[in-house]
């Protein structure tokens, strides 16, 4: 009887147990849908942010879907590191400054080395004197014998039409001039001159000082004495020594003093 009351009064435990269940799932999915929801603006406002973020602009928005890119300034386009690249290498080089003026002083060179040959031919001087001309001047290398005697650096007069004939090519180039001294490697010692050092400095400023008389500024002109450090020819024979005594003019588009500073 007991029992019979039981089932009358409420559900039997196995359906109580179903009723249960039912009522977890319902809520389960209830949770579930609250989960799902969202906000769609919120979620193309967040959207709008991260691609503004990477860089991606639109002209909307939030707005996650392909749309036209917003330009800042239509008159301008985009350019690409490739592009940039291409119209670089379409466009023609430039001309090498340096290129354009190392080709400035060759041709500048030319025409003084033109000039110092003229001078020399026309003094009849061939024989006693050489011309060489390179990228950076001339040098014109004359016999010792021909504006000295031996021993002495005093010029001779035969030798003055020769320097006149230099100061003339001066007069006409704007281009410095060093005054080199050389002797052949017998040695000298005498009251005026110990060493070849001091004959050679002594017969270098000489020629210095008539182009100078001869209205040659002293501030594109130097001279120097190198003595027998730098032969053309061996100092064991006559022939040779004779050789190396000589002085050198060198033509040079700059100074050849290199400062340190």
């Amino acid at each position: 009887m007991a029992t019979k009351k039981v089932i009358k009064k409420g559900l039997p435990p196995w359906m109580a147990t179903f009723a249960d269940l039912c009522t977890l799932l319902l809520t389960f999915f209830v949770l579930l849908l609250t989960f799902a929801s969202m906000d769609i603006q919120k979620f193309k406002d967040m959207l709008g942010s991260v691609q503004m973020a990477f860089g991606v602009q639109f002209e909307e928005r939030g707005n996650y879907q392909a749309a036209k890119p917003v330009e800042s300034e239509p008159q301008k386009q985009q350019t690409t590191p490739e592009k940039n690249f291409r119209s670089m290498a379409a466009k023609p080089r430039q001309p090498d400054l340096e290129a354009a003026m190392e080709d400035h002083r060759a041709a500048e060179t030319a025409k003084m080395a033109k000039q110092v040959q003229e001078m020399i031919s026309r003094e009849g001087l061939s024989d006693a004197a050489e011309v060489s001309a390179g990228s950076q001047g001339v040098r014109l290398r004359i016999k010792g014998t021909l504006l000295f005697a031996a021993g002495e650096a005093v010029i001779k007069p035969q030798a003055k039409a020769l320097l006149a004939g230099v100061a003339k090519v001066m007069s006409k180039r704007q281009f410095y001039l060093t005054i080199e001294g050389h002797t052949d490697a017998l040695p000298i010692s005498t009251a005026r001159f110990p060493s070849n050092w001091e004959l050679s400095s002594a017969r270098a400023t000489a020629v210095l000082r008539e182009l100078k008389a001869l209205n040659v500024s002293q501030a594109r002109m130097s001279a120097v004495g190198y003595a027998a450090n730098y032969p053309l020819a061996s100092n064991k024979n006559p022939a040779g020594r004779e050789k190396n005594r000589r002085v050198e003019f060198v033509f040079t588009k700059k100074p050849l003093r290199v400062g340190v500073n």
